[in-house]
């Protein structure tokens, strides 16, 4: 568990490497809240569990909508992709259907590219700003040389707070 906890706390401290980025992320979504856009967001495979607690936790995105592949987007929309896939078919289309309306895409992934489908797939060409959680393998080695405990939610929720707590001190900042 301590190999566990050490390559965890490696990953969550690159979350720090975007600052910038999140700042950037932040305006759109910002933009999106306080015109008459609106803030969707989309998990995938095993990042779908950031969903319940973007629109149901207690930290919550305010008025944020689930997305899904048919979602109708509107140019002052912004959509958050959460996927570890950067080849997932599923992410590709809402990152698509968000671009082709003029939307902005926010996407956290990981570095794995399992494609869905035989053609290369590569949804995060189509994000506004992108996040990679830089997870591609398992954190811990197996005596079998396999690697097993693959963080992907574990550290998807932590860009999530990020953008979370940024997101909501610039709309502090704008409600005074």
């Amino acid at each position: 568990m301590k190999i566990f906890q050490t390559q965890l706390q490696g990953l969550i401290r690159k979350i720090d490497d975007y600052e910038e980025s999140f700042e950037e992320a932040t305006r759109y979504i910002a933009q999106s809240m306080i015109s008459d856009g609106k803030v969707y967001i989309f998990g995938d495979m095993e990042m779908v569990g950031i969903i319940p607690q973007a629109l149901n936790g207690v930290d919550r995105l305010p008025g944020c909508l689930e997305a899904s592949e048919t979602s109708v987007f509107t140019p002052l929309d912004t959509v958050l992709i959460f996927s570890p896939n950067k080849g997932s078919k599923a992410a590709a289309k809402v990152a698509d259907n968000a671009r082709g309306a003029g939307g902005n895409v926010i996407g956290v992934f990981s570095e794995t590219t399992e494609n869905d489908g035989d053609m290369q797939i590569d949804w995060t060409s189509q994000c506004t700003v992108s996040f990679s959680t830089s997870i591609s393998h398992g954190l811990m080695p197996t005596e079998s040389g396999d690697r097993i405990g693959v963080p992907h939610l574990l550290v998807a929720l932590h860009f999530y707070y990020a953008l979370y707590f940024t997101t909501m001190e610039f709309m502090e900042e704008f409600e005074e």
